[in-house]
C-alpha cells in the first residue's frame, strides 16, 4: 500500500486583494486584485515601514538560519493532518506522519512571536494557533505557521 501524498494548503488569488509570496531561493511573486497597484504599493510601504521599525538593532544572521539544516523539533517534511489525532484532555496533536505537538504550552516562531493553541481546530482537524501582536489577536493553523514562520520551538515544558 502506498502513502497518501501530503495535503498543500492552497491559497484562492481570487479572494484575497494582495498576495506576497517569497521562496527560499529569494523568488517573489505578487498578485493583486481589487485594489489598484498604487494603493498596494502604500500598503506594502507601510508593511516595510513596520518591518523596520520592529527590527532589532543588531545585523540579522537569516541566510545563515536558512541554509542551516531543520532542528529536531521541525522535521523537513510536512505536516500532514489526514491521520491526524488529537488528545484533547493531554493536549498533544500527533500530525500524520507521527510527530507529537505539545499544545499545553507556548510554541515561538523565527520571529519570536510566541503562539498558543486557540483550543480549535481548522477543518482538515489542524490545531488553530493565537497569538497577540500589534494590538491585535492573529490565529492561524499549525501547519501554515511552521510553513510560513518556522522553525517553531516550544517555549516552556518537555519537547515530546
Amino acid at each position: 500500500m502506498t502513502k497518501p501524498e501530503p495535503a498543500i494548503r492552497m491559497i484562492d488569488l481570487n479572494e484575497q486583494l494582495l498576495v506576497v509570496t517569497l521562496d527560499r531561493s529569494g523568488v517573489m511573486r505578487t498578485s493583486v486584485r481589487g485594489m489598484c497597484n498604487d494603493m498596494a504599493a502604500s500598503v506594502l510601504r507601510g508593511l516595510a515601514e513596520q518591518l523596520e521599525a520592529d527590527h532589532p538593532p543588531f545585523p540579522c544572521d537569516w541566510d545563515e538560519q536558512r541554509d542551516a539544516p531543520a532542528p529536531a523539533y521541525r522535521p523537513a517534511e510536512p505536516l500532514p493532518s489526514e491521520g491526524a489525532r488529537l488528545d484533547r484532555a493531554a493536549k498533544v496533536w500527533t500530525d500524520g506522519a507521527g510527530h507529537a505537538w505539545d499544545l499545553s504550552v507556548p510554541w515561538e516562531d523565527s520571529t519570536s512571536l510566541q503562539w498558543v493553541w486557540s483550543k480549535r481546530m481548522d477543518t482538515s482537524g489542524v490545531p488553530i494557533m493565537k497569538t497577540t501582536s500589534y494590538g491585535k489577536t492573529i490565529t492561524e493553523p499549525l501547519d501554515v505557521l511552521r510553513a510560513a514562520a518556522g522553525p517553531l520551538k516550544p517555549v516552556a515544558g518537555e519537547q515530546r
